[in-house]
């Protein structure tokens, strides 16, 4: 949920962020810094893509470091081309914040309520990369089940209280989806190219099960 950022709204309203809107779904942070890059846009105080349920949609929060920045961002930006689609750029004085937690305990209290749903700028969770979303898999499944079975991959240790392979839970889902924290970005990315399309235990389940993986920037 949106909410504004105590002592970074100017007096009368002037606006502090853009909201970039048309975004192609894989467009990553990367992505929008190099663009910022090209069009000298300057003073980006830090750049999100927005999610929904862990999945990007398809729009993207640039904070900058003071409001007189914002507007020549709005035009440099808006109605550019970026993989192909057009976006929309638009000033805004509200900047989601990223849900906090009470020390570690809290913390993995608040996934395991799945108060991580996975919603607004970086899917509300940090990582800086690290982070994957692996989902349709068995129901069933436990982290510890499915940190056996991902033995050729290195995760990260425990962060904050939460470990690295954390189980989502929707209500009513016939699958489970699981956030796996991995050891660095190079070996997210490697996750991803192995696992995704995959089948999950074709010796236990055939073909019932097809994973989808996807990185969480």
């Amino acid at each position: 949920m949106a909410s504004r950022v105590a002592g970074t709204v100017a007096e009368g309203g002037s606006k502090i962020s853009v909201t970039l809107k048309g975004l192609s779904r894989s467009v990553l942070p990367n992505d929008l810094k190099r663009l910022c890059g090209r069009l000298r846009v300057e003073n980006v105080a830090s750049v999100a893509v927005n999610y929904t349920r862990f999945r990007p949609n398809g729009s993207a929060t640039l904070a900058f470091t003071r409001p007189e920045f914002v507007p020549a961002a709005v035009k440099a930006l808006d109605r550019h081309v970026l993989g192909g689609k057009i976006i929309r750029a638009e000033a805004s004085d509200e900047i989601p914040q990223l849900p906090r937690t009470r020390g570690p305990k809290g913390a993995l209290e608040a996934a395991q309520r799945a108060v991580y749903r996975g919603d607004g700028p970086n899917a509300g969770i940090t990582g800086g990369g690290r982070t994957v979303l692996l989902y349709g898999l068995p129901a069933r499944l436990t982290p510890q089940i499915v940190t056996d079975n991902l033995r050729n991959f290195k995760f990260a240790g425990s962060e904050k209280g939460v470990p690295a392979v954390l189980k989502i839970v929707y209500a009513q889902s016939s699958m489970s989806r699981f956030l796996i924290r991995l050891a660095s970005v190079s070996e997210a990315y490697r996750f991803v190219r192995s696992l995704h399309m995959q089948k999950w235990r074709p010796d236990l389940y055939n073909d019932q099960f097809i994973v989808r993986a996807s990185l969480v920037s």
